[in-house]
């Protein structure tokens, strides 16, 4: 049966390139494989072969020209590494690529990428957790932890050895190229150089302070800048602070999970600072000054004359500062209204002649 490549795209007949490429974006990153919940992963294998098979004839003025004429039956190459290059190539190349989390993937499974050499491998992520006080996330603050990583060998620089030379399996460009049947046809792959490991060179001496490695176990001091304004549990990334990869990959990230202590005067919601403050029935009904802290300084805060147990009072930006803006949270003051539970005789008197002028 005739494929409508217009339906499947859900363009019309006479749609520019640029509307074509840009239905074909939102298609592409709905149905890709690799976004596919498991129990519908054939479904979003198919589709993704469908819509890409579509983009790849109406995107070439050609074979929509042919297509137009003809129908399907112009071409009947099928469906494989070239789909998967039209999804790389719609999407601005490596950058956002690794960006949308399927570089690695596909520079894997199709040998996609840059044509400058690869690295070889990559280094493991590394996840810490810190506990910092509310004063801290409130002025920012910096921390210097120690990790035990592996970091690359200081006797040979990384390299895993000395005086290198072409490597004979890969002719030195660090891969090999391999063909594979699959589910999506012929795939032309571009593995790794199993010999030099994506170098394109190996060492006639192998370092013995990593073994060829390239990469040693140190203790690291690393130094966290902690942001003003961080909430609790989130998590600061610090590219390629992770572990050093083996024969000059590219090393791990550092993930640095942000936890903050309970505050005895504050609470804390979004950008905003609770502080319960607690008055005396006579301040209640007279109102007055108070002074309160805040995580400055101590401001004067006035109360009016007859606040009811329960009212908020609104200190505009004496919250915490909002993430990576000038801009602060509020401090929000919920007063309650302290009722003596034991009257001496004088106090009882004078709150029952007080009752009586109401």
């Amino acid at each position: 049966m005739t494929k409508d490549y217009y339906q499947i795209l859900g363009v019309p007949k006479g749609a520019s390139e640029g509307e074509i490429k840009k239905v074909y974006r939102k298609l592409a990153l709905k149905y890709h494989p690799d976004k596919a919940p498991k129990s519908k992963k054939k479904e979003y294998e198919e589709k993704f072969k469908e819509i890409s098979e579509a983009y790849r004839i109406l995107s070439d003025k050609d074979k929509r020209a042919q297509y137009d004429q003809y129908g399907q039956t112009f071409e009947q190459n099928g469906f494989g590494q070239q789909d998967f290059r039209s999804f790389y190539d719609v999407f601005g190349g490596q950058d956002i690529f690794e960006d949308l989390g399927f570089g690695r993937i596909f520079e894997q499974m199709f040998g996609f990428g840059p044509r400058t050499k690869r690295a070889a491998s990559y280094g493991q992520d590394i996840v810490i957790d810190i506990d910092i006080d509310l004063e801290d996330a409130f002025k920012g603050i910096k921390k210097e932890v120690d990790l035990r990583k592996l970091v690359a060998c200081s006797e040979c620089q990384g390299k895993g050895g000395k005086k290198f030379k072409k490597c004979s399996v890969c002719g030195g460009v660090g891969y090999q190229q391999i063909q594979n049947n699959s589910i999506f046809g012929m795939i032309f792959q571009q593995r790794v150089c199993q010999q030099c490991h994506g170098q394109g060179e190996v060492p006639e001496e192998i370092c013995k302070k990593c073994h060829g490695q390239g990469r040693i176990k140190e203790n690291k001091k690393i130094a966290i800048t902690i942001p003003k304004g961080i909430k609790d549990g989130q998590t600061l990334k610090m590219t390629g602070q992770g572990e050093t990869a083996p024969y000059n990959g590219e090393p791990g990230d550092l993930f640095v999970n942000i936890h903050i202590r309970p505050h005895q005067n504050f609470e804390r919601q979004d950008d905003s600072l609770i502080y319960n403050l607690n008055i005396s029935f006579t301040q209640a009904c007279l109102g007055g000054k108070i002074e309160i802290p805040t995580l400055e300084n101590k401001v004067n805060l006035k109360i009016p004359a007859g606040v009811q147990s329960g009212e908020m009072i609104r200190l505009r930006g004496k919250g915490m500062p909002r993430l990576y803006e000038r801009k602060e949270g509020d401090l929000i003051v919920k007063v309650q209204v302290e009722v003596p539970k034991k009257l001496s005789r004088q106090q009882r008197k004078l709150i029952e002649e007080l009752g009586n002028l109401t």
